[in-house]
């Protein structure tokens, strides 16, 4: 009776070995993280414990037009931009909490591009998860609460397995088979970060440098709903990060990286979202820098040469933006009142602070 129950132990333990033996093989063979730039910025963040002051969080429109190295330089700071793809309020909150919890972060400058802040849930985009989670220290409790509250037991599964949402090209399998075992996931080492092809290159502390400009015009990718200007879901994470930071004594400010002009004249009630997000900051005793209501453009500088599509910053645009962005913190942290700097409205931004785009051909395309 003893020898049976310790043959079934031994083969649940022997079970349990191959299967994880199995999803280590599974992950090596068939994953690839070696060009992932989330990877190579959650490795530099946790590189960095304990030196982070200033943190920058939110979407592609973070990371592609913030320079840490820049802001730095400028204010003295050590900052960071743990901006990642398509990232939601949700995954700024739990990129917060794990910044937070390796530093002493004193600022958080919460980027809020619309679309992300207009979603209905955070499995809309299950990637936008993935994209942090995949690559978050295995003792984060962070990375389970995010995939808990996105995607349940299901997500759970795609950690263990992430081929299941990632699974490399066949054809490029041997090459990055050799990265791995070799310099893939050296501390510093860009060089799989770096695609000359597309005109993009990964700068270092969560930085993506792009090349290029806009060529197909500035259509805009979604109107905002005047009668819902945040979703639920947007106003639900927002006032947890903002709970958050004034729990922990960390200033938080919110902006938005300069949209072209062209592009908020096509965005259908764009001013209802400017709108919805300066109150929520007065509520909370903040403030909002909506960077596309800028009201000098010469001082900034930006027209159509300084996007790289539609919405996004190019790396020139990003290095101007990056200037003006360290102006009015350090202007704002002389207590100087740096409202003035910004249209109150859109109407006014267009009609006598816009930029070069709105007088281009293509920028009167509607969705």
């Amino acid at each position: 009776m003893k020898k049976t129950a310790l043959r079934k132990i031994l083969y649940a333990v022997a079970f349990v070995l191959l299967t994880a033996v199995l999803l280590v093989a599974a992950r090596f063979l068939l994953v690839d993280d070696v060009h992932s730039y989330s990877r190579v910025m959650l490795q530099e963040l946790y590189a960095q414990a304990g030196q982070i002051d200033t943190l920058f969080l939110g979407s592609s429109h973070c990371y592609r037009s913030v320079d840490p190295a820049e802001v730095d330089e400028t204010l003295g700071t050590h900052s960071f931009n743990a901006g990642s793809s398509q990232q939601l309020p949700d995954g700024s909150y739990y990129m917060l909490q794990e910044a937070a919890s390796q530093n002493p972060l004193k600022t958080v400058y919460l980027e809020m591009f619309y679309t992300g802040y207009n979603q209905s849930a955070s499995s809309d985009i299950p990637m936008a998860c993935y994209l942090l989670t995949d690559h978050m220290q295995w003792n984060s409790p962070q990375r389970y609460r995010y995939l808990w509250e996105m995607g349940g037991m299901a997500a759970f599964a795609d950690l263990l397995l992430p081929a299941r949402h990632g699974m490399v090209v066949p054809g490029d399998m041997p090459a990055l088979w050799k990265a791995k075992l070799t310099d893939g996931y050296e501390l510093g080492n860009y060089a799989y970060v770096t695609y000359p092809e597309e005109g993009e290159a990964y700068r270092g502390n969560g930085f993506v440098y792009t090349e290029g400009t806009a060529q197909d015009g500035y259509a805009t990718l979604l109107n905002v709903d005047p009668e819902e200007p945040l979703s639920v879901f947007g106003q639900t994470y927002l006032e947890k990060i903002a709970e958050y930071c004034e729990e922990n004594g960390i200033r938080l400010v919110l902006f938005t990286a300069p949209l072209p002009s062209a592009y908020v004249s096509n965005t259908a009630q764009y001013q209802a979202y400017v709108d919805a997000v300066s109150a929520f900051a007065r509520e909370h005793d903040t403030v909002y820098w909506d960077f596309s209501l800028y009201r000098d453009p010469r001082t900034m500088d930006l027209g159509g040469g300084d996007f790289s599509d539609a919405h996004h910053l190019n790396g020139i645009g990003a290095e101007k933006f990056t200037a003006v962005l360290c102006d009015v913190i350090a202007r704002d942290a002389a207590g100087e009142d740096v409202s003035s700097l910004f249209c109150d409205t859109v109407e006014d931004k267009l009609e006598n602070h816009a930029d070069n785009t709105i007088f281009m051909a293509d920028a009167y395309i509607h969705s």
